[in-house]
């Protein structure tokens, strides 16, 4: 299925994502959300996602770690059956949970020109993902070459990342996320913020939906 994203632009990426996501729902029909995520220059990136919430889950793990970022770097498959038993990635587990879903898998890829990726997809029920691996390999095509020729577009220059808090709950919602990321990684204040907003740029989402994410709030 992912052999439909060559030669494709940015928006053709995420159509063809989004009939990705239909085709993995047919399998696994409490799947949530589809992303595809890039390792490239020492991060990952969100190239694409079916659905605001993945994305949303992407960028809380370009903070505090997670299966898309380890199966991006590592060229492994990565499969969490349920979240509310997670210990290595715990603050993603409790964001996640949070948001509804309950399992995830990660499946690695390569996209020619960039580097490794994995697709990522995220369920509401646990242990959604444990009979249906090899159906869903099938489905995404993991492990072949992708090539994607918009695929050095601009992460950076996203308008939806650039976007700020608009009013007092929002702004708390920042703040929340801000201080949990300076007791949870010791950074001051000023250096939780760039990490949150260099998240919501790699997510390609903006940043009060991903403190909100962060702090668990729907």
């Amino acid at each position: 299925m992912l052999r439909a994203l060559r030669e494709s632009g940015a928006g053709d990426i995420e159509s063809a994502l989004r009939e990705l996501a239909d085709r993995v729902a047919e399998v696994v029909p409490s799947c949530v959300g589809v992303s595809l995520s890039v390792a490239h220059g020492g991060l990952t990136f969100t190239l694409a996602s079916s659905s605001t919430d993945a994305a949303r889950l992407d960028a809380v793990q370009y903070l505090v770690g997670g299966p898309c970022v380890g199966t991006a770097s590592e060229n492994v498959e990565i499969e969490l059956g349920d979240l509310l038993d997670e210990d290595r990635w715990q603050r993603f587990a409790v964001s996640a949970a949070a948001a509804g879903v309950r399992s995830t898998l990660s499946l690695p890829l390569v996209v020619a020109g960039v580097g490794p990726g994995s697709v990522n997809l995220y369920a509401a029920d646990e242990h959604a993902f444990v009979d249906a691996r090899e159906a869903l390999r099938d489905v995404v095509g993991a492990g072949v070459d992708v090539a994607v020729t918009n695929a050095d577009l601009s992460f950076r220059t996203r308008d939806a990342a650039a976007a700020a808090p608009h009013n007092l709950r929002e702004l708390d919602l920042v703040e929340q996320a801000v201080g949990y990321l300076m007791a949870s990684e010791r950074i001051d204040a000023e250096q939780a913020r760039g990490r949150l907003a260099e998240a919501a740029e790699r997510a390609g989402i903006d940043l009060v939906a991903v403190a909100r994410t962060l702090v668990g709030d729907g």
